[in-house]
């Protein structure tokens, strides 16, 4: 059932979300539910779902199966293209019932306003919100009509890293600081229980400085400006608060202690535009730390995810040497790290544990080391190991094994090579490599955060295919192979596109942006081998990576509606091209 009718063709539920106004989205045809793929999927085709549930708008739009509890049934939608003002999912562009290439781990989801629209005329008799805002800011103020001592003790000791300090006496290294608040308002937290008007909590020093404004301001709304970037969070205590990347842990750990659902999920957002702000990634660990202790999984996974996007200015920083080992060892099994290549790795990991000294265990570097990926280092630097890596002598034996499957790779048949292997796949896998001859990239200045303007200086109502804006390169076939002078010659494009017909143009939603990665020749006698996963990575100035989007049947597209958040560097974006291919 849809609220009292019988559920129709067409309609659309969310799954698998903590609430009713989040979850994978599902949608009803031929008398069954089924999953919508998350290729081409944006705030637009977010928008429709929401408000076709009754909801007043979207939050966000989810992709790569984000909502537990993954569907096993069909998946009817894929390549959507919304508009975003049609009136079911089902009205959209797509390529037909059934018809997709993807699989349950890319079901798209969505996260709507939690306001309902009301289908009824109605009146409102007061409209200055803002004064309400003054009034209740002024109630805070005041101090009068409060009923419950918020007690929060901070150590001594100001770390970002601190998140706590247990087993000290009250009066030890500690300080405290007692807020008068309003029981009514603290109802609205779930995690806060009050016993004889008082409640008492432990906050890491850093945070003194933004309790005051968080217990101010209860969560409500969430609003972002596009330049400069400051986000802000609107509250019953009705004022603003600003978010950046000195207080996003404390607000996060603030929110988690409340109970405030929304406001961790809002900060999650913020962390693209926001995290790039700390290039000495101090910030960045100690999110990582935090959210150990805290027991927050997705925001480990999203702290990870951006680490592991930018290894490069993170070993360049003067932060890579105090890294945790915990951190390391979980950046090492990930595929989706963005390094110039394995060699480089490997030494990037040589000075972290050259700077660890007898700390870290000759045993816990052994499977540090076991974890490179040598079958996707060229057989050159392979051969040059044991001259050039101080680690060699003391590891021989890894570095023995790891060297003879990197020739045996790159000089036997893929098949014959992994007959007799076990549990040894992700070894096999590549990791995301920009160095030559693997990728390619372009540097484009975005007129007013949203056309390319300079390289491609494009702008028509009609698709635009800008032969100014393309670069070719060769890639070897297999992977760094020695039996093989074969090369696969590649053209990569980057143009700037507008939906035909689209009338939007007071905020250029109209237009979107394409990369096509296309292979200039058949694979021939390699059909069957392997396969090409490549990737389109979006940076700040080639710096900082802050999406990472694979190609599908050769071309990546989006457009700036349909990114959650603004672009971090409308003036100097990169795209950088990267062809991955992956043994079958």
């Amino acid at each position: 059932m849809v609220g009292r009718r019988p559920v129709q063709e067409g309609d659309v539920r969310l799954v698998g979300g903590r609430r009713p106004s989040e979850g994978r989205v599902e949608v009803f045809h031929d008398s069954d539910w089924g999953t919508v793929c998350d290729d081409n999927w944006g705030m637009e085709e977010a928008r429709v779902v929401c408000t076709q549930l009754g909801f007043r708008g979207a939050l966000s739009a989810e992709v790569g199966g984000t909502f537990p509890s993954r569907a096993a049934g069909s998946i009817w939608l894929d390549d959507l293209e919304c508009k975003g003002s049609e009136n079911s999912l089902s009205s959209c562009t797509f390529k037909g019932w059934g018809v997709n290439d993807c699989s349950h781990a890319e079901d798209a989801g969505v996260v709507c306003d939690i306001d309902t629209a009301l289908n009824i005329e109605s009146y409102s008799l007061d409209h200055n919100i803002n004064e309400l805002s003054i009034q209740m800011g002024e109630l805070f103020d005041s101090g009068t009509g409060c009923d419950v001592t918020l007690t929060f003790s901070y150590p001594v000791k100001d770390s970002l890293e601190l998140e706590t300090q247990e087993g000290q006496g009250p009066d030890e290294n500690i300080t405290k600081e007692s807020i008068c608040v309003h029981s009514l308002v603290l109802s609205l937290f779930p995690n806060i229980v009050i016993s004889n008007s008082s409640h008492d909590m432990q906050i890491s020093s850093n945070c003194q400085h933004y309790v005051r404004d968080f217990v101010r301001y209860v969560i409500c709304h969430f609003t972002a400006t596009v330049a400069p970037y400051f986000f802000y969070f609107l509250y019953l205590y009705m004022r603003k608060i600003t978010v950046n990347s000195g207080s996003m842990q404390c607000l996060h750990q603030l929110a988690s202690e409340f109970g405030a659902e929304r406001l961790l999920e809002e900060i999650g957002h913020l962390f693209v535009p926001l995290l790039p702000e700390d290039s000495s990634f101090r910030t960045q660990v100690a999110l990582f730390k935090y959210a150990g202790r805290a027991g927050d999984n997705q925001l480990c996974e999203n702290v990870l995810r951006y680490l592991g996007w930018n290894m490069e200015p993170l070993v360049s920083s003067a932060q890579w040497k105090n890294v945790p080992e915990a951190l390391v060892k979980v950046l090492m099994v990930r595929s989706d790290l963005v390094v110039p290549d394995e060699a480089w790795l490997l030494g990037a990991l040589d000075a972290w544990m050259l700077e660890q000294g007898e700390s870290l265990k000759p045993e816990h570097q052994a499977a540090l080391l076991a974890q490179l990926r040598f079958p996707m280092m060229t057989p050159e630097k392979l051969y040059e190991l044991p001259f050039t890596s101080r680690l060699y002598s003391s590891h021989k034996e890894v570095f023995q094994n790891g060297m003879l499957l990197g020739f045996q790779f790159h000089a036997l048949d893929f098949s014959t090579l992994t007959r007799h292997m076990d549990n040894q796949s992700e070894l096999l896998q590549p990791r995301i490599y920009t160095a030559s001859p693997w990728s390619v990239s372009f540097n484009v200045t975005m007129y007013g955060g949203y056309g390319p303007y300079g390289l491609c200086n494009k702008h028509s109502r009609y698709v635009v295919h800008n032969r100014d804006c393309y670069k070719s390169l060769l890639t070897p076939v297999p992977l760094s192979s020695t039996n093989s002078s074969k090369n696969f010659p590649w053209t990569a494009e980057i143009f700037a596109s507008e939906n035909v017909g689209c009338n939007d143009y007071i905020s250029n939603n109209c237009k979107y942006f394409s990369g096509r990665l296309s292979m200039n020749i058949h694979l021939g006698q390699h059909e069957g081998k392997f396969k090409f996963s490549n990737q389109l990575l979006m940076a700040c100035g080639e710096n900082y990576v802050f999406h990472v989007q694979e190609f599908k049947n050769n071309t990546a597209s989006f457009s700036r509606s349909s990114m959650a958040i603004p672009i971090p560097c409308p003036d100097d974006l990169s795209y950088i091209f990267v062809v991955r291919p992956q043994y079958t």
